[in-house]
């Protein structure tokens, strides 16, 4: 073993200089204020699937790694789903943080030049931020000032009200001040989607659907049953076994769960009953025919899918968005 010690001193700067820079995924270690002992989770879009993950936090430190070629927004939550803060990062990425549960808008990390410049933003400006106007006044001038960076792009996808047709239109209206360059479509395409069905005037409400009910046949669901209705509208994929089977499963195990209806587009029965099977649900199970242009569906322009909405007795869409993430923090 010592005939060659220069090959071996070689072979092995060569074995840690591949396991220091994998570029096949992301890394995240990091700290938390008051070093509890609980669980982190996070979740964030890879370009084929919204992703979600779970990792143990021990005395306030946790660890977990991800994979997605292009860059992403990595959602940060505590173990009830309250925002603990976002991450920006990409395959090759190291990333540490720390964060601070009372504001998110605190955490700080470092890991790539956007994410550093992204947090180091919203530390300098964390109280005011949570005042929803000050928060649209600061973005608008950091915007203005700084057309030709990605941070305005993620700024204006994390920081506008997506819940109404009046923060669409403004995010639109920004987003069209900052350079193509700076607006990857990895990370604005779900939400320019959103944007162009406020655009198409997405206040129309939902109405009773006629759809195939699993286990039931044919039946109309009557919208003025429940006070409140978690809508979700997919195909079979790691989009549905990814997001939308938790986000399911965590509004039907709350104390005032929603009414359900989890609605598939597969292209038929045969699909969407093996689904159904599979999943073992308890909540309502429906399938319409003609994918976003079923009858009950098309009036509600789906831009995209998965797609979640909440909506009142009345019919009336108290929030759209592809992001399951919206949705946690709603309910």
């Amino acid at each position: 073993m010592m005939k060659h010690p220069l090959l071996l001193a070689l072979l092995l700067v060569v074995a840690l200089v591949t396991a220091c820079t994998d570029d096949t995924r992301f890394t995240v270690n990091g700290t938390m204020e008051g070093a509890p002992t609980t669980n982190l989770r996070f979740s964030y879009y890879n370009g084929q699937a919204h992703i979600q993950g779970l990792t143990a936090v021990r005395d306030g430190a946790f660890t977990f790694a991800g994979s997605t070629r292009e860059p992403a927004i990595i959602e940060l939550y505590d173990n009830e789903y309250r925002p603990l803060g976002r991450l920006f990062a990409a395959n090759g990425d190291e990333i540490t943080c720390h964060i601070d549960p009372a504001n998110p808008y605190r955490l700080t990390a470092s890991g790539n030049p956007h994410l550093q410049r992204w947090t180091a933003w919203l530390n300098d400006h964390a109280a005011p931020l949570l005042l929803q106007p000050v928060a649209d006044s600061l973005v608008e001038a950091y915007v203005a000032a700084h057309p030709a960076d990605i941070v305005s792009t993620l700024l204006v996808i994390t920081m506008s009200d997506a819940s109404t047709t009046r923060g669409l239109h403004r995010a639109d209206s920004l987003m069209s001040l900052i350079e193509p360059a700076a607006r990857p479509m990895a990370i604005t395409g779900s939400f320019n989607a959103l944007i162009e069905a406020a655009l198409q005037g997405p206040d129309a409400r939902l109405h009773d659907l006629a759809a195939r009910i699993y286990n039931h046949g044919p039946d109309t669901i009557r919208i003025a049953s429940e006070p409140l209705w978690l809508i979700t509208v997919s195909t079979d994929g790691p989009g549905r076994r990814d997001s939308v089977l938790p986000l399911l499963r965590h509004a039907a195990a709350r104390k005032n769960a929603p009414g359900i209806i989890d609605i598939s587009i597969d292209p038929d029965t045969t699909t969407w009953r093996r689904v159904a099977r599979r999943d073992s649900a308890t909540w309502t199970q429906a399938w319409l025919p003609g994918g976003t242009a079923a009858a009950g569906l098309d009036s509600l322009a789906i831009p995209a899918l998965p797609f979640y909405i909440l909506a009142d007795s009345t019919g009336r869409q108290l929030l759209r968005s592809p992001l399951p993430s919206k949705i946690y923090e709603r309910l």
